[in-house]
């Protein structure tokens, strides 16, 4: 469980955090004959890649739109414009059975002002993501336990599971059958990214 300071302004002499990374795991209940997570992970790197090169100059403005605003028609027309030009970008690096999941997970984060640093395989995948927020690190945190993560990473790896070994496995329920992801930000790494995004001085 790692939680570290990512920008460190000097003011005066003094040190204020403006940013922490942590660590979300990402669990699933399928064998790694059936998914390969380094290939997931190496999407989800070539995905965010491509957001903060291409997508962030464009999408970024239409966010701080979306988090100033209170209107419900704006916010539900921002958000939609946001998505389609994830989708836009992500073409070339997403299959076509994985593309509408990575746009609606960039979308998501890029809506709550959450960075994705990378993607890496250790027992399962480590999602590291970097907030500057206190309410970005509440989004991510409502994000999870509304099982909102859980159900796209659950997609994730359903749709690039290797089918040809699920089928020969489960013969004519193949198409019922479905991978379950938990993704889980323990308590301890919100706690430490909590005191950290809150102690302006160190």
């Amino acid at each position: 469980m790692i939680v570290y300071a990512d920008f460190i302004e000097l003011y005066h002499g003094l040190c204020n955090i403006t940013g922490v990374t942590v660590e979300v795991h990402i669990d699933c209940n399928a064998s790694s004959e059936m998914i390969d997570e380094e290939s997931l992970a190496s999407v989800v790197n070539a995905v965010v890649k491509v957001g903060i090169k291409k997508c962030e100059p464009t999408v970024a403005p239409l966010a701080r739109q979306y988090r100033e605003t209170s209107s419900k028609f704006l916010r539900s027309r921002l958000k939609h414009q946001i998505r389609k030009h994830h989708r836009t970008w992500l073409k070339d690096v997403c299959a076509k059975k994985l593309l509408s999941y990575c746009a609606d997970l960039m979308m998501d984060f890029t809506l709550s002002d959450i960075d994705v640093v990378h993607a890496a395989v250790v027992h399962s995948i480590i999602l590291c993501c970097r907030v500057t927020t206190i309410e970005a690190l509440s989004d991510l945190k409502q994000m999870i336990d509304s099982g909102r993560l859980s159900q796209l990473f659950s997609n994730m790896y359903t749709a690039s599971a290797n089918t040809g070994l699920m089928s020969r496995l489960f013969g004519g329920i193949f198409r019922w059958f479905a991978i379950t992801a938990t993704v889980i930000l323990s308590t301890e790494e919100y706690s430490r990214a909590f005191k950290s995004l809150t102690g302006k001085l160190c």
